[in-house]
């Protein structure tokens, strides 16, 4: 019996060692970039939303489709006005609205929650933001977190 080419990945390419691998190479792709002016007509939703008393509707938009491929400026925009509807909403309504929350969206919540943590903003707001984490791992379990971790894209 002959002896056949077993190997057909070239698996020393994917060494980080090897130099031959670039940024653009392990960077998600995205379609394209998003515009501050996208990023604004969302942010008028939410804030119409929440002034409307539609917090799970809200909270819901925040969550959906977040700016992955926007710019620093324009994600740190979004992030300002998701923190103000996380923040309208009444502590009793938290869990109801996690609950109705897909899988993808308690993921994107809690990466807005992880990064409120981490900024003076958010820290201000740091009662709303834990009872909001705790909302998220009484509903879903650690599988939000552990998709934050592990997960290249950041808001």
């Amino acid at each position: 019996m002959a002896e056949t080419n077993w190997r057909r990945i070239d698996i020393d390419a994917f060494d980080p060692e090897s130099g031959r691998l670039t940024r653009k190479d392990i960077e998600p792709p995205y379609s394209s970039q998003i515009t501050s002016q996208e990023v604004s007509s969302k942010i008028s939703q939410l804030r119409s939303l929440a002034s409307s008393g539609d917090s799970k509707a809200a909270v819901a938009l925040a969550v959906s489709d977040p700016p992955y491929s926007g710019d620093e400026a324009t994600k740190n925009e979004y992030f300002k006005a998701v923190l103000e509807t996380l923040s309208t909403v009444r502590q009793a309504d938290i869990a109801g609205i996690v609950g109705d929350l897909t899988p993808v969206q308690q993921d994107a919540l809690v990466k807005y929650l992880y990064k409120g943590m981490s900024v003076p903003e958010g820290q201000r707001q740091g009662g709303i933001l834990l009872a909001w984490f705790e909302r998220v791992t009484q509903v879903a379990g650690v599988r939000p977190v552990s998709h934050f971790i592990n997960d290249r894209n950041t808001v």
